[in-house]
């Protein structure tokens, strides 16, 4: 086991204590861990254990303090906006429901520590409707297949959806689509008043966000803080797990979540009993391996350095060639991927969406 591992373990509140005592080079290569991970809040429960129990105070130990009470206090924000922006859907006759982060982030034991980024908000009505309505209100960047970028206030970004995820699979996107139509009104209606907004149900987020998970793994990459999210989202599913297991297969996401559960016994050490099915080591210790290389996100994955960004059949390339790494978790996506993305090129241009920018 990494120290990385077994300080994660422990700021999760696993182990009456570290194996050895933390020198400061110790301390340094935490603090890059985490920043590659997005997970500077949850590492800083460990840093106060740690601490608490004898443990040197690392060098930089104000500077974390520092960045996680701007993490405190930038959640709080997005908790207001999305408050905020659930009032003016609704007052519009949209109803919607916040995705990820902002739910997500209450079922950790300190949801302010999350680490936060933009506010996902799924939105009823479709694409159409949606998109004239917003155009009409604000100034929206260049719509995909399941959301659009909306400007509504400086500094705190913003993703109308209008589904939540989409697959490159023709018939695994019917699916989707399916699940999603099915799901809508019990997402909507699951309005807290004390947040302000409606948060997904576990019983959702359970299939959810290991779709999320899985279309970032093949899109871009995915840190740690994914994984952490579904950990406590495992974590708080009190159903059938064999159904959701069925359901799962029936979405091709059978050896993924295999694959994920691994993740979530070996970095987290989550109990047998909130596993979902069996893990895969194999699958398992090739999804860790990825999660490792490539930071939160993809971004520190040095095989996407040579990439030029501008060229968007550079990136189309790229981005194929990427994903046939990942033929073993699901091969018709991956097959799918090269004919899905100019297809979805031609059908934004067509919309008048892409802006005459070859983005694939």
């Amino acid at each position: 086991m990494t120290l990385f591992q077994e300080f994660i373990k422990f700021s999760l509140g696993k182990g009456e204590a570290l194996s050895h005592k933390l020198t400061e080079q110790d301390w340094l290569s935490l603090y890059a861990e985490a920043q590659r991970q997005s997970l500077f809040g949850v590492f800083m429960d460990g840093v106060e254990r740690a601490v608490a129990l004898g443990e040197a105070k690392p060098q930089r130990l104000m500077q974390w303090i520092v960045k996680v009470m701007a993490l405190e206090q930038r959640n709080k924000l997005l908790d207001e906006k999305a408050a905020e922006l659930t009032r003016i859907f609704a007052d519009d006759g949209f109803k919607s429901c916040i995705l990820k982060g902002q739910g997500v982030a209450k079922l950790y034991p300190r949801p302010y520590r999350r680490q936060c980024g933009d506010i996902d908000i799924w939105v009823e009505g479709g694409r159409e409707k949606i998109l004239a309505y917003l155009k009409g209100k604000y100034k929206i960047g260049s719509p995909v297949i399941h959301h659009v970028d909306v400007d509504v206030w400086n500094g705190v970004p913003v993703e109308v959806h209008f589904i939540p995820s989409f697959a490159y699979s023709p018939f695994r996107y019917r699916k989707f689509k399916r699940f999603f139509s099915v799901q809508a009104q019990s997402q909507f209606d699951n309005y807290s008043k004390e947040y302000g907004f409606a948060t997904p149900t576990i019983e959702f987020n359970v299939v959810y966000s290991l779709m999320h998970i899985f279309h970032h793994v093949l899109h871009e990459g995915i840190g740690l803080r994914q994984l952490l999210d579904y950990y406590y989202i495992l974590k708080t599913y009190k159903g059938n797990k064999e159904v959701i297991m069925r359901f799962l297969a029936s979405l091709g996401l059978d050896r993924f979540a295999a694959a994920v559960m691994y993740v979530e016994k070996a970095f987290f050490d989550l109990e047998d009993e909130y596993l979902l099915c069996t893990p895969d080591v194999s699958l398992g210790s090739f999804l860790l391996d990825e999660i490792q290389r490539s930071g939160n996100f993809g971004k520190y994955d040095e095989r996407n350095i040579n990439v030029n960004r501008k060229n968007g059949w550079s990136v189309y390339l790229h981005n194929v060639k990427r994903n046939f790494v990942f033929f073993k978790f699901a091969p018709s996506e991956v097959l799918w991927a090269p004919i899905w993305k100019p297809c979805h090129f031609v059908w934004r241009m067509v919309k008048g969406y892409a802006k005459g920018n070859v983005e694939f």
